[in-house]
């Protein structure tokens, strides 16, 4: 959430704080846009290079909260079940074929039916937060898109 920015070869403080609403992917994306607007006022027509790379999906995952609570109760049946759901889904799209098996389960992962009741509410809160992660970096990721 406080990240340690530097431009031009110096360091910047974010315009606003996280209790703000400050998220480095919003202000990455921000300054994306305005890199690549600026470019193409000055040469329409030159190609360009654009590196980005955001934090996402590496710990720690933050996202405000109602990006993760959108996800509340999602996977509170455990990752086996929700593999399971997603294999499902993707034979269903037609992603992949029918005959495609589940991977072996991760042995280093415990079974979701073997963790307590805690257990299994922080491990479900944290699939949350992930997948509330991944959809505001998606969101996020597709205003460039769109600009571009």
């Amino acid at each position: 959430y406080y990240p340690e920015l530097t431009y031009d070869n110096h360091r910047v403080e974010p315009e606003k704080t996280p209790e703000e609403g400050y998220h480095l992917t919003e202000d990455l994306v921000d300054r994306a846009i305005g890199f690549l607007a600026d470019s193409k006022q000055v040469a329409p027509t030159k190609p360009f290079f654009l590196y980005f790379a955001t934090g996402a999906m590496h710990a720690p995952h933050h996202v405000h909260k109602e990006w993760a609570d959108k996800y509340q109760g999602v996977f509170d049946d455990g990752w086996e079940a929700y593999r399971e759901k997603t294999l499902a889904n993707m034979k269903e799209m037609g992603i992949v074929s029918e005959v495609v098996e589940l991977s072996r389960h991760d042995p280093d992962v415990p079974e979701w039916n073997s963790l307590s009741d805690d257990e299994r509410r922080l491990y479900a809160r944290m699939m949350e937060v992930y997948a509330g992660f991944l959809e505001h970096t998606d969101h996020h990721l597709g205003r460039l898109i769109q600009f571009l």
